[in-house]
């Protein structure tokens, strides 16, 4: 008998791929037993829109869009199906205010959101009415599922794009070639009904073939030093002088520096995983913390100084995006 070869990269991602969509049909289908609807986002979807040419689209956790209402029996549910909540007790600030992060040992993780990206102006509540009426059916591990639409996949992947690490902007390179310009002015559509289009825009515009669909559909040129701390390799702390900047009063700005010096015991164990072997281990990675900060800080520092000058260049009469 020859010698079964081991197997490539490539197969062992598709059998992951398969494992996840397993653990997302099954998630799905117990939060529809419990009355709870879910949107899947990313993930399955992305890769059978835009990868359907045989290339390989990983991903390693299940998001799922729930109801505003319903994201605390959600969460329930979850804790039911064995996971729980990543950074629990967290201040704001110290996790994404878009999706909540539930694990659960040996499956993936579960990023519940309650809106589609934090880079939406729209409400929550917005945001569901308009998703929930922008999805379709499909079958995600052997169940069925919903998914979006072509628009909003659009949508979703301009936004995702912002994060600019390669595979989302693969996925905005893909989105690109493949739709005409009708598609995108659905996806506009929906972008304005979010309240999104300076996010639609600048997502568009991190790639040379979007900056000519930006164009073509007259979306806003704007910047904001969020963005492009986003887009930037070097953004270590520079987001925390940005919340300092803009905190309401010298109290408010001093309890932004003091959390950041000094953040919840369950951001401290996602920060420093060996925190969590004991009080030891984390009275000494809150010490860690009081050195690591100063030393990162004047990084930060300049990143967030970049940031500002490349949105006030923007910002002036013929300004033009820089920071792609």
């Amino acid at each position: 008998m020859a010698p079964t070869s081991p197997p490539t990269r490539a197969m062992l991602a598709t059998v992951r791929s398969l494992a996840i969509d397993q653990v997302a049909g099954q998630v799905v289908e117990s939060l529809a037993e419990r009355g709870i609807r879910s949107v899947l986002l990313k993930g399955a979807s992305f890769a059978r829109w835009l990868y359907d040419d045989g290339q390989l689209r990983t991903y390693g956790d299940i998001d799922l869009l729930v109801a505003p209402e319903q994201v605390q029996a959600a969460g329930l549910a979850l804790m039911e199906l064995g996971y729980t909540q990543r950074c629990a007790g967290g201040a704001d600030g110290e996790q994404a205010d878009h999706a909540v992060n539930w694990d659960r040992p040996g499956s993936p993780t579960i990023d519940l959101h309650r809106t589609i990206s934090g880079r939406i102006a729209a409400s929550p509540e917005r945001c569901w009415e308009v998703i929930s009426s922008a999805t379709r059916p499909a079958v995600i591990g052997g169940r069925p599922a919903e998914i979006l639409t072509v628009p909003a996949l659009a949508v979703h992947v301009v936004l995702h794009a912002e994060e600019a690490v390669q595979k989302t902007m693969d996925d905005l390179g893909r989105a690109l070639a493949r739709l005409d310009m009708a598609q995108w002015k659905q996806g506009l559509e929906l972008a304005a009904r979010l309240d999104a289009l300076a996010a639609f825009g600048a997502g568009l515009r991190l790639l040379p073939e979007g900056e000519a669909v930006a164009v073509a559909l007259a979306l806003p040129a704007t910047l904001s030093v969020e963005l492009v701390l986003q887009v930037s390799s070097t953004q270590t702390l520079a987001h925390p002088f940005e919340r300092v900047a803009r905190a309401p009063g010298l109290r408010a700005k001093a309890r932004v520096v003091l959390r950041e010096l000094v953040p919840t015991s369950s951001f401290i164990r996602e920060w420093c995983p060996r925190a969590r072997r004991g009080p030891g281990w984390m009275a000494i990675a809150y010490l860690y913390r009081l050195v690591w900060v100063p030393y990162h800080a004047p990084k930060g520092l300049r990143a967030w100084l970049r940031a500002r000058r490349v949105v006030a260049d923007v910002s002036k009469p013929g300004g033009e995006a820089q920071s792609r």
